[in-house]
């Protein structure tokens, strides 16, 4: 890749457009490396040394970047190469997780790494509003108890429970979400007005797939499946990531088991979302019809009985798992992914881990155990990471902003 200047006014937005994308190329190589000398970034992207010279002077004037001296190489005269890494402290985002069992607020640096956090699952979302005007007054109380340069506080990420097969992708300004017990409610603007910063909104398993890609050298084709008291769905396939409720997706949460009866929010009968997730391990525990709220409770009491050895929960766990197979197994089908990553509580559960990988070694894929994964990636690191590629790893970074700080 080469930086081409063209003349005009389309030729000014063209070279516009390819500064922003080469600024995105370098600071998520920086993400990934954490130190680069300026050659290494030219071997790497195939940018000109002038290109390359520009875009980190600039990334260094705003302080979004820091500049150190390298060792000497051995027989060699002359200057040390200097060595580019991202300035901890150049830049803040907030991370919010909105889950039916994890609710809480995160400030982090432009590495991700956790400044302050705080645990919200006090707060009662069954009043969407009030929820939201209540975090964010306790994420104001967190920036001016934090020490930090808040100038540089960038914007907000969002790790939500967002019910799949209900809304478009990428449009999630009005969240629909069954486990919070939430209809249209305008996440994005509520915290956005309360808080004078941008914020992005994702679903969680699309910020859980985004945080994992992060970790890995190679970006192979990987369908991730989160489950919780709900199932949420992501992908990334021929280099392209997709969200659940892409044209051509759909969600897994609502593949219907055939012979199952329980009733789904989506008005069809024996979807996954309510014979495969949390809510049908609840259910197969406590037959009693119980809030979202408690479930959420329950869901977490049956995580430790299992974890102690509690027969009948384990089972429980064990046989949702292998429902859930039953789907994988046709998403394996239909897109062919190299890798499928399980998480959530649910999806990470030993006994419901061993019932997904029974059912697929039953329906023919031989060696489950050595394409199927868990995902050790928590919500709250899930929205940090949306945080991060949405206002820090991108060719969009405002630098106006950090220049002013």
């Amino acid at each position: 890749m080469s930086e081409e200047i063209e003349s005009g006014a389309a030729g000014a937005t063209s070279t516009s457009s390819l500064r922003r994308m080469n600024r995105e190329t370098l600071i998520n190589l920086l993400g990934q490396r954490v130190v680069m000398t300026r050659g290494q970034m030219a071997e790497e992207t195939g940018l000109t040394s002038a290109a390359i010279s520009r875009i980190t002077r600039e990334m260094l004037g705003a302080g979004i970047l820091v500049e150190s001296e390298g060792e000497k190489p051995l027989g060699r005269v002359g200057r040390r190469e200097t060595h580019l890494s991202i300035n901890p402290t150049g830049a803040f985002v907030f991370a919010v997780s909105l889950t039916a069992n994890r609710r809480s607020i995160t400030l982090a640096n432009a590495l991700g790494e956790v400044v302050a956090e705080k645990a919200c699952d006090d707060l009662d979302p069954s009043d969407a509003l009030e929820f939201l005007d209540a975090l964010a007054a306790r994420a104001k109380a967190l920036i001016y108890d934090a020490d930090f340069n808040r100038s540089r506080l960038l914007g907000v990420g969002v790790s939500a429970a967002i019910s799949t097969g209900v809304q478009q992708a990428n449009n999630h300004d009005e969240v629909i979400s069954h486990p919070l017990g939430w209809q249209s409610v305008p996440v994005g603007p509520r915290l956005s007005n309360a808080l004078s910063l941008p914020v992005r909104v994702e679903h969680r398993a699309s910020a859980i797939l985004r945080a994992e890609l992060k970790q890995r050298s190679e970006a192979s084709d990987i369908y991730l499946v989160n489950v919780a008291l709900g199932i949420g769905v992501s992908a990334h396939l021929d280099g392209r990531f997709i969200a659940a409720g892409s044209r051509g997706f759909g969600s897994l949460s609502h593949f219907r088991l055939t012979g199952e009866t329980t009733p789904c929010d989506c008005g069809r009968l024996g979807c996954l979302e309510v014979t495969a997730a949390g809510r049908a391990i609840v259910s197969n525990l406590d037959k009693s019809n119980i809030s979202l709220t408690l479930q959420s409770q329950r869901l977490n009491e049956a995580v430790l009985a299992a974890e102690a050895g509690d027969a009948a929960t384990r089972e429980a766990f064990h046989t949702a798992g292998r429902r859930l197979g039953i789907g994988v197994d046709t998403a394996i089908a239909l897109f062919n992914p190299k890798t499928i990553i399980l998480s959530g509580e649910v999806g990470r559960q030993p006994d419901y881990f061993a019932g997904l990988l029974d059912a697929l070694e039953e329906a023919g894929r031989a060696n489950a155990n050595t394409f199927v994964e868990r995902s050790t990636i928590t919500s709250a690191n899930a929205a940090i990471s949306v945080a991060l590629q949405e206002y820090v790893l991108t060719g969009d970074l405002n630098l106006a902003k950090l220049k002013a700080a």
